[in-house]
C-alpha cells in the first residue's frame, strides 16, 4: 500500500470513528437528559441520586475511553494501516562502533542478552519498590486520602443534613458552609501530616485504611441507614435495631479487611487503587454538594419573602414583653396529653391551684400530627380540603389564612414563637407579626464553634456504623440551640427563637416580663415550648435534671411551672384579670405508625378569659364540654374584640355534648419509602371512649422524601 493510499485510508477511518463517536454521544445524551419533570425533591434524596448518577458517569467514561482506544487499534490492524506512514520517526536504538562487536549483537541490532532484559527490568523495579516514597510524594498521597475521608464525613454530611432539614433549622447552608469547609480543610491537613510521617509498607497500609473508612462511611449513608430513627427527641430503643447493627458491622469489617488484606499483599498497587477510588468519590460527592447550593430551597434554610432578599427568621423579639392594656397569651406545651394531666392530678390534686380563673377541659381533641402539621394549623386554622392535593395545602395554608390578619386588624401586636412553622410561605406572616423578620446582622447570631461542633456530632451519627451511633444521637432542638448566639438584648430582636424550656424559664424568672405602653390595643403571643416532649431534661422545679435525665411526669410538672411563673408575674403587675390565657398542646401522645390509632389521644386544654378580678381569683374549674383545636380560633378572635362567630363558638360557649369533632392522623410506612397517609377520624362522643372514634374514609397522600419547601 502506497503512502498516499495509507493516508487516504487513515483519513476515512478517522471520519468513520468521528461519526461513530458522535452517534454514541447522542445516545448517551438522550438517556442522560430526559424531558423535565416538575416536582419538589428532598435535597437528601437528590444528593444520593446525583451521587449514583455521577458515579455511573465516571465509570462509563473510563470504560468508553478504553473501548474507543481498543477499537481504534483493532481497526488500524484490520485495515493494515500504519499510523507512522509518511511521518518522520526515530529508528531503533543500537550500539555503534567498536562496542558493536563487543556487545555480541544480532543482525537486528539487539544484544543477545535481550531475552534476559525483562528479568533485569523486574530486578530494577523490585529495587525501586523497596525504597520508600520521598516525603513530597507521601504528603500528596496523604492529602488525597485524607481529603476523601474528611470531605465525606465532615463536609458532605453536614451540608446534606442542613439542606434536607431546612424547614426545622434556624440557620441554612448560606450560613454554615464556610466554617464547615474550613473545618474540613483543617482536618484534611492534620490527618495528612500524620499519615506522611509513616514510611514504606506501613504508610501504604495507613493510606489504604483511611480510604477504606471513607468508603465504609459512604456505603453506610447510601445503603445502611434506611431505618435510622428520626431526630425528634424521643428515646431510641437501640435493641430494636439489632439486625441493622449486625449488617452494618459486617459490611464495615468486610470492606476494611478487603482493603487492608489487599494492601498487605500488593501494598503499592492497593495504595494507587485506593487513592484513585477516593479521588473519584470526591468528584461524585462534589456533584451532589453542588446540587444543594443550586437548589432554590437549599440556598437558604429560611423562606425568603418575595418582597425582600433577606432571609426571614422567627426571632425572640417581644417574647418577654406584655401590653399594659390587654393580652391574649397562648402557651403550646408540646405533646402534653390530657391522660398525662389526669395522672398528674391523681398524684398531685393541688397542681392547678395557681391557675385561678381557669377552666380545665379534659374532653379535648386535637387537629393534626405531628408538630410540623399541628403548629401551622394552630397559626392558620387551615385544614386540607376534600379532594385537594396535600402538597397544595402545605403550599397555600399560610396564604389563604386570615386568622392572624383578623387579630392584627383589632390593633394587636402579634408574636409567634416556634421553630416548627414548617414549609409554606411564612413571608405571609412577616407583615402580621412583630418577631418574624430578617436579623440585623445574621452572621453575628451564628455560634460558629457551636454550629460546627453539633453538625460534626450529627455527621458522625449519620455516617458511623450502627454500633457507634448511640453516643452521637441528637435531636433538632439541640442543633438549633447550639447554633445560636444569644442576644444580650432582652427583647431578642436579633436572636432566633429556639425551643429551650430551661433557658426560657431562666430568662423569665430572672429577667421578668417587661410591660410596654405602645400604641397597640394589646399583645397576642403564641409561645411554643417543649412541654412533655422528649428528651426529658427538666425536673419539676424547672431546673436541669440531675444527671441530665428526668421523667415525663417531672418534666410535665416543670412545664406547668413555667406557665405558673408567667401568670404569677401577670398577677404581680395587675395584668392578670385583663388577660386571656390558653394553655394547650399541639397534639397528645403520638408515635410513628403505619396503622390507624387504636386508642384515644388528647391534647391538654386549659383556658381563662379576660374577666373581673373576683372571677380571676376563683379556683380552676373542670368542664365536661367537648372542645377541640378548632375552638382556639373563635376564642382568640372574640378575646381581641373581633367577630369570633366567623370561626365558630368559643370554648366557653359550647353547650352541645354531641358535637362532632375531627382529627387528622398521619400514618407513615417507611417500608414503602417515606409515603405518609393523612386519614380523618370523626369523634362523635367523649374522646376517652375509642368506640366514638370512626374513620370517615377521607385521606390524603404525602411523600415527605419527595417534597420539601
Amino acid at each position: 500500500m502506497s503512502d498516499m493510499q495509507a493516508k487516504t485510508m487513515t483519513h476515512r477511518t478517522a471520519v468513520l470513528r468521528s461519526i461513530f463517536t458522535a452517534c454514541a454521544l447522542v445516545c448517551v445524551a438522550h438517556v442522560a437528559f430526559p424531558p423535565l419533570a416538575y416536582a419538589y425533591v428532598d435535597p437528601s434524596v437528590m444528593t444520593y441520586t446525583i451521587q449514583a448518577l455521577a458515579g455511573v458517569a465516571v465509570a462509563l467514561g473510563a470504560v468508553a475511553g478504553v473501548a474507543f482506544r481498543r477499537t481504534r487499534k483493532v481497526l488500524m490492524k484490520a485495515l493494515n494501516i500504519d499510523e507512522n506512514a509518511g511521518k518522520e520517526v526515530e529508528g531503533d536504538v543500537h550500539r555503534t562502533g567498536a562496542a558493536w562487536a563487543e556487545a555480541d549483537c544480532d543482525e537486528a541490532g539487539r544484544t543477545r542478552s535481550f531475552a534476559e532484559a525483562p528479568d533485569a527490568r523486574y530486578a530494577k523495579k523490585k529495587e525501586r519498590s523497596g525504597k520508600p516514597l520521598p516525603w513530597p510524594k507521601r504528603i500528596v498521597v496523604s492529602l488525597v486520602a485524607s481529603a476523601f475521608l474528611a470531605y465525606t464525613v465532615f463536609v458532605v454530611a453536614p451540608y446534606e443534613i442542613v439542606a434536607s432539614n431546612s424547614s426545622s433549622l434556624v440557620f441554612g447552608l448560606s450560613d454554615i458552609w464556610a466554617p464547615i469547609a474550613v473545618g474540613g480543610i483543617v482536618i484534611t491537613v492534620c490527618l495528612a501530616l500524620v499519615l506522611s510521617i509513616f514510611r514504606g509498607k506501613v504508610f501504604d497500609v495507613a493510606v489504604v485504611l483511611v480510604v477504606a473508612l471513607g468508603v465504609c462511611a459512604y456505603v453506610q449513608v447510601m445503603f445502611l441507614n434506611t431505618s435510622l430513627p428520626t431526630a425528634d427527641g424521643a428515646s431510641v430503643v437501640w435493641g430494636d435495631y439489632t439486625t441493622a447493627t449486625a449488617v452494618s458491622a459486617a459490611v464495615w469489617i468486610a470492606v476494611v479487611a478487603a482493603f487492608v488484606g489487599f494492601a498487605a499483599y500488593r501494598s503499592r498497587l492497593c495504595r494507587g487503587v485506593s487513592v484513585a477510588i477516593g479521588a473519584c468519590l470526591i468528584i461524585v460527592q462534589s456533584v451532589a454538594v453542588a446540587s444543594l447550593f443550586l437548589t432554590p430551597q437549599a440556598a437558604d434554610a429560611d423562606t425568603v419573602a418575595e418582597a425582600s432578599t433577606e432571609p426571614l427568621v422567627v426571632t425572640e423579639d417581644g417574647l418577654y414583653s406584655v401590653s399594659s392594656k390587654e393580652n391574649v397569651i397562648v402557651f403550646i406545651l408540646d405533646k402534653f396529653d390530657t391522660f398525662e394531666m389526669e395522672h398528674l392530678l391523681d398524684e398531685n390534686p393541688d397542681l392547678l391551684d395557681p391557675f385561678t380563673g381557669f377552666t380545665y377541659f379534659p374532653d379535648s381533641t386535637g387537629s393534626m400530627v405531628p408538630t410540623m402539621f399541628a403548629l401551622p394549623y394552630l397559626v392558620t386554622g387551615e385544614l386540607p380540603q376534600e379532594g385537594e392535593e396535600f402538597t397544595r395545602y402545605i403550599d397555600e395554608r399560610y396564604t389563604r389564612s386570615t386568622f392572624l390578619e383578623d387579630i392584627a386588624k383589632q390593633g394587636y401586636d402579634v408574636g409567634i414563637y416556634s421553630d416548627s412553622l414548617g414549609w409554606g410561605d411564612i413571608g405571609e406572616l412577616a407583615d402580621k407579626t412583630v418577631n418574624i423578620h430578617p436579623l440585623g446582622e445574621r452572621r453575628s447570631s451564628l455560634d460558629v464553634e457551636g454550629a460546627v461542633g453539633i453538625l460534626y456530632q450529627c455527621a458522625l451519627y449519620r455516617d458511623l456504623p450502627w454500633v457507634f451511633k448511640p453516643p452521637f444521637w441528637f435531636y433538632t432542638d439541640q442543633v438549633n440551640d447550639a447554633m445560636v448566639v444569644r442576644d444580650s438584648d432582652a427583647n431578642g430582636a436579633d436572636t432566633p427563637y429556639t425551643m429551650n424550656d430551661l433557658r426560657y424559664y431562666d430568662m423569665l424568672a430572672n429577667g421578668g416580663l417587661k410591660v410596654e405602653d405602645g400604641g397597640a390595643e394589646g399583645d397576642f403571643r403564641l409561645i411554643h415550648l417543649n412541654g412533655s416532649h422528649e428528651p426529658y431534661v427538666m425536673d419539676e422545679n424547672c431546673q436541669p435534671a440531675e444527671g441530665g435525665e428526668s421523667t415525663r411526669d417531672e418534666q410535665s410538672i416543670g412545664a406547668l411551672g413555667i406557665v405558673e411563673e408567667y401568670i404569677g408575674q401577670l398577677k404581680e403587675k395587675g395584668l392578670y384579670e385583663n388577660s386571656t390565657i390558653i394553655v394547650m398542646a399541639d397534639h397528645g401522645d403520638w408515635y410513628v405508625s403505619k396503622d390507624p390509632l387504636t386508642e384515644p389521644t388528647s391534647p391538654l386544654m386549659l383556658a381563662k378569659p379576660a374577666q373581673s378580678k373576683e372571677d380571676s381569683e376563683k379556683p380552676c374549674v373542670i368542664s365536661d364540654m367537648p372542645v377541640s383545636h378548632a375552638d382556639l380560633f373563635p376564642t382568640v378572635i372574640d378575646a381581641v374584640g373581633g367577630d369570633g362567630s366567623k370561626y365558630g363558638s368559643t370554648m366557653f360557649e359550647i353547650d352541645d355534648k354531641d358535637r362532632a369533632r375531627y382529627y387528622y392522623m398521619t400514618t407513615t410506612d417507611h417500608s414503602e419509602g417515606y409515603v405518609n397517609e393523612i386519614i380523618e377520624f370523626e369523634i362523635d362522643g367523649p374522646m376517652s371512649d375509642f368506640d366514638n372514634w370512626h374513620l370517615t374514609g377521607r385521606k390524603w397522600y404525602y411523600d415527605s422524601k419527595n417534597y420539601t419547601k
